[in-house]
């Protein structure tokens, strides 16, 4: 297998024989961190599609980690599950929102390789966690929008359509962190919240949300949402001191305004930020009822 953390115990996910093979470093793009693993169920035909983002801030992260663990649940469930890297931020080199189109090139070239994967080309639903669930959310939204965000030399022209999209506990309002994390009383976990060298900051170029009201506007999913937008699942917990979960709420009350649809919304009281509160039968269950 080719999971980079060997400490962490995947066989347990993979249990009930659902998975049938790993096609590893498939290039879905020339240049450096365009690749993707891609999991392939057991079962006869086509298979609906879920291309997994992981979280990072996007300054870190790599595809088939262990932040892979709840998708991969989906496996034995008939799903295929992709895990692709994308560019990183740093303090010298700002990439965001070129990941909006490196997201566009691999949704593009799965739909276009589907009948070699055995995959439903009309059916890629999207999740992502952390700052993997502001992409996955906004790549959706843009799409959806006919909006294209980001460049990468070379990709399509092509617009994906996604079925669905999950994002757990994401930040979408990169300049009110401060602002809600004290209306909702949580002490935020890192000092540089709200800083140029804040995860947000370093996403918005080493500036200061507060000082750069059109890049923060512009990584805002809602600023996106047409009738047109897929449906959206959210999930966030009320002790996430990395991004606050009225994060969330906002956003599903901006869907609503924008779409005429509901967000299947999940508030988790005392949960944290990441996995490991949310890798659970009952959210697998959830998402599961979603996806289908």
């Amino acid at each position: 297998m080719l999971f980079k953390d060997r400490s962490y115990n995947f066989e347990a996910v993979t249990i009930n024989g659902g998975l049938d093979h790993v096609v590893s470093d498939i290039s879905y793009a020339s240049g450096e961190r365009h690749k993707l693993d891609l999991y392939i169920p057991k079962g006869e035909g086509e298979h609906p599609v879920i291309v997994d983002l992981y979280g990072g801030g996007l300054v870190r992260g790599e595809k088939s980690s262990y932040k892979l663990t709840p998708s991969l649940r989906f496996i034995n469930d008939g799903y295929a599950v992709a895990s692709m890297d994308y560019s990183h931020n740093s303090d010298q080199h700002f990439t965001f929102p070129n990941q909006i189109a490196e997201v566009r090139a691999a949704v593009n070239f799965l739909t276009a390789n589907a009948a070699e994967y055995n995959l439903k080309a009309d059916q890629v639903s999207l999740i992502g966690e952390s700052s993997g669930a502001q992409l996955a959310v906004l790549a959706a939204a843009s799409f959806s929008a006919g909006v294209r965000l980001g460049h990468l030399p070379g990709e399509s022209t092509k617009l994906p359509k996604i079925k669905r999209v999950i994002g757990m506990y994401g930040p979408y309002e990169l300049d009110a962190f401060h602002r809600q994390f004290d209306a909702i009383k949580v002490v935020p976990k890192f000092p540089e919240t709200g800083a140029h060298n804040s995860f947000e900051g370093l996403e918005l170029g080493n500036r200061k949300p507060a000082e750069v009201p059109y890049a923060v506007a512009q990584g805002n999913p809602a600023n996106y949402f047409t009738v047109d937008m897929p449906p959206l699942m959210l999930v966030a917990g009320t002790a996430d001191q990395v991004v606050p979960y009225v994060q969330s709420v906002n956003l599903a009350k901006q869907y609503q305004a924008l779409t005429g649809r509901e967000t299947e919304l999940h508030i988790v009281e005392g949960a944290h930020h990441g996995i490991t509160d949310f890798d659970t039968e009952e959210f697998h269950q959830a998402k599961l009822k979603f996806l289908q």
